[in-house]
């Protein structure tokens, strides 16, 4: 038998000494025993720091913005009281008239001739009334004929008033003031009854139209301010005039008008236009966007420090979206809003906050 080589007894000196030094529990108990510099951090990694900021709530009214297009105030269409032909057309397209001006005139084709006849017949008929009411009253007349006189008179009184009504058909005239905006008729040209002569438009004040969700509607108040821009960038004040009651069946938005002073007509019917409809004020802070975060029910809100250091959730309300930042409502007033390290945060959780400015 050959004696073990030295090698392999160092081998078996070296297996055994690191047997007993495991059996002894210094390498399990060496690695689980933790450093004093190990332990300071683990401390340290309890406490987690976030960054902050101390907003401060101010009154911030949220506008409504609405597309819309100007109208006039109001629209007459002149038109003929019955057939005649044009004899005048005294006012031009695109003039400013007075209530009451006459826009045009028809021929007279013996209008004044039938009322002077009614005016003449009348005047016969009373002096026929007067005379049978004297014989009546010497007992040369029957009662009778003096009844038959009186129905005589108003005959003719009726037939005088037909007359004057045909000689006031044949002069048109505008019930309001306005721009008179088409005149779609010559002179000489026969026009039947109902036939468009002239449209008038009032322009002071200026309507804009347009249509809100059923959601908005209750934010327009009939009488609160308005602003008015017009595609040339111009605003104007405006205020609320109607809103409607009823959703149009196939948008279910409801119809909603503005009245701004335009004095000199500048602004035209018709443009495109823009409503802004600011609402009440509320209490509200302008932040980042990337504040928002998300609570375990889906509510959208912002993560905040109260005064014991603890991490809260505030549930917000979106009022407005600026270049600057979101306009938010339902923060308290002077609370530490999370900015930096709200993702690995929790409600609930003690953290270290640092103020930014």
């Amino acid at each position: 038998m050959k004696a073990p080589k030295f090698n392999q007894i160092t081998a078996l000196l070296v297996l055994g000494a690191v047997g007993v030094w495991i059996g002894l529990g210094e390498f399990g108990s060496s690695a689980s025993r933790p450093t004093p510099a190990r332990a300071a951090e683990t401390a340290t990694a309890v406490t987690k720091k976030v960054g902050v900021v101390k907003v401060a709530a101010e009154p911030y009214r949220r506008t409504l913005i609405v597309s819309g297009r100007t109208e006039a105030n109001k629209t007459v269409a002149v038109t003929s009281r019955g057939p005649g032909i044009v004899d005048d057309l005294p006012v031009a397209k695109g003039s400013t008239v007075p209530a009451g001006t006459v826009v045009a005139r028809l021929a007279d084709e013996g209008r004044a001739a039938a009322l002077k006849q009614a005016e003449a017949q009348l005047a016969q008929r009373k002096a026929e009334f007067d005379a049978a009411t004297r014989l009546t009253e010497t007992g040369a007349n029957p009662r009778l004929n003096l009844s038959a006189s009186r129905v005589a008179v108003d005959v003719a009184a009726a037939a005088l008033e037909l007359a004057r009504v045909e000689v006031d058909k044949k002069t048109l005239v505008t019930p309001i003031a306005g721009i008179v905006d088409q005149i779609p008729v010559e002179r000489g040209q026969a026009v039947g009854d109902g036939r468009l002569v002239a449209t008038v438009l009032s322009l002071d004040p200026i309507v804009v139209a347009g249509e809100v969700s059923e959601r908005a509607v209750v934010r327009v108040v009939v009488g609160r301010p308005a602003e008015i821009r017009l595609v040339s960038g111009e605003t104007v004040p405006a205020t609320v005039s109607y809103v409607s009651r009823s959703a149009a069946e196939r948008t279910r938005t409801y119809r909603i008008e503005v009245q701004a002073a335009n004095p000199d007509n500048r602004i035209a019917a018709g443009l495109t236009a823009e409503i802004a409809l600011p609402s009440e004020a509320v209490s509200a802070v302008r932040l980042p966007r990337s504040v928002l975060a998300l609570a375990d029910d889906g509510a959208i809100g912002v993560r905040w420090v109260d005064d014991a250091g603890k991490v809260a959730f505030a549930t917000v309300e979106l009022l407005d979206d600026t270049p600057q930042g979101l306009w938010l409502g339902g923060i308290p007033d002077g609370a530490r809003v999370i900015v930096a390290g709200q993702e690995f945060v929790k409600p609930g959780e003690t953290v270290t906050a640092e103020v930014f400015r």
